[in-house]
């Protein structure tokens, strides 16, 4: 005997397999060929859903059996409210807003979604997996507080430290100092007293935190809408527009705060000194011992060499390495490197069957005849 429910769906089956027949054959072309996949799209699901309830009776069971006013799914407390419906709703929403708009905001909201549907869908299974809710609450804390825990504290501290770094981009160079002192004395400060106090109530600390975190976060929120401050980027050597630096000489802002040594680096053919008599040597790697005023270094391959300041001021190694057809002389050179200090200078020899029309060396601007020629097989 077919229950109320499954009457319903199965007419609702009938009425659509009818439509599609029917429209499939009055109908042509695309539009046709769309509303009628529709139209068995819907036979499928209303097919669906009849069996279901012809399985399960409509939920009704029969009066006779015994305890069913206690088992039956009527009997049952219903599930409680819960903010996951909204959560799934502002993650639809997202997806929405961000197909049209940036990405981020369309990944952000798939992982809302995602987390919205599986507390909402593990809520639901928790709260009726028994009649005892303290039992229930357990159940569901333990398969999602060891999921929940780390990811909310993950988000809870990346949104501090995000909301910290608008407010000090915002704010000036020396204003910025203060603040993070500021800041981070409250918070020992308060963490001191708070440790001290033992009868210091659970909700006093949760509201303290709370307040703080909202006003950080305000503060944060209205700093990144301000704008940070602008930053002049610093000069780097390699710019074209150090090219006069490198090859004239002097100190310039690239020089400020430069590092004066040298890490491990691989494919360094050669260490050159400049030595307190103004001579620039080289010294081979595997040939121990031998100064050159002359480096051979293959075409096509990037090398480096290190520059060793022996003299008594800062200076810097230039390496002139060519000028080729349609092509601006290449030139590269490191940061003035203090006496006693070391740089490190990379540089790679074009492959061309043409001649340079300006000679391949390494020089040190300002120094009469601190020169290396380099040789190009």
């Amino acid at each position: 005997m077919f229950t109320t429910g499954s009457k319903m769906f199965l007419g609702a089956t009938t009425l659509s397999v009818v439509a599609a027949v029917v429209f499939a054959a009055s109908q042509g072309g695309a539009v046709g060929l769309m509303s009628t996949v529709g139209l068995v799209t819907a036979v499928i699901i209303f097919a669906f859903l009849a069996g279901i309830n012809f399985f399960t009776r409509d939920g009704n069971t029969p009066s006779m059996q015994q305890g069913v006013e206690q088992t039956s799914s009527a009997a049952q407390a219903p599930v409680g409210r819960s903010m996951w419906p909204l959560g799934a709703a502002v993650g639809i929403g997202g997806l929405i807003v961000g197909a049209v708009s940036k990405p981020v905001v369309f990944k952000v909201s798939v992982v809302v979604l995602l987390a919205a549907i599986v507390e909402w869908m593990v809520q639901g299974w928790s709260e009726r997996a028994s009649a005892d809710h303290r039992y229930n609450a357990n159940v569901r804390s333990r398969m999602l507080n060891a999921l929940e825990f780390p990811i909310l504290a993950t988000i809870g501290a990346g949104a501090v430290v995000y909301a910290f770094s608008r407010v000090l981009l915002t704010a000036n160079p020396d204003a910025g100092r203060w603040i993070f002192v500021v800041i981070g004395a409250l918070v020992v400060t308060g963490g001191f007293l708070l440790a001290g106090g033992r009868t210091t109530p659970k909700g006093t600390v949760a509201a303290i935190c709370t307040i703080s975190a909202v006003a950080l976060m305000g503060v944060g929120v209205a700093s990144a809408i301000s704008g940070q401050r602008t930053i002049h980027p610093h000069p780097v050597i390699d710019d074209p527009s150090q090219k006069a630096l490198c090859l004239e000489g002097g100190e310039g802002e690239v020089d400020e705060h430069a590092s004066q040594d040298v890490s491990l680096k691989s494919s360094v053919v050669a260490n050159i000194y400049l030595q307190e008599d103004g001579d620039l040597v080289a010294l081979i790697n595997g040939y121990s011992g031998i100064e050159y005023h002359e480096l051979t270094v293959p075409r096509s391959a990037r090398l480096g060499v290190i520059f060793h300041n022996d003299s008594g001021e800062a200076q810097r190694l230039t390496g002139r390495f060519g000028t080729f057809p349609d092509q601006p002389e290449a030139v590269s050179c490191t940061t003035a490197v203090h006496p006693g200090k070391s740089a490190y200078l990379g540089f790679e020899i074009p492959k061309t069957n043409a001649a340079s029309s300006t000679p391949l060396e390494f020089i040190v601007p300002g120094v009469d005849g601190a020169t290396i020629q380099i040789v190009v097989p």
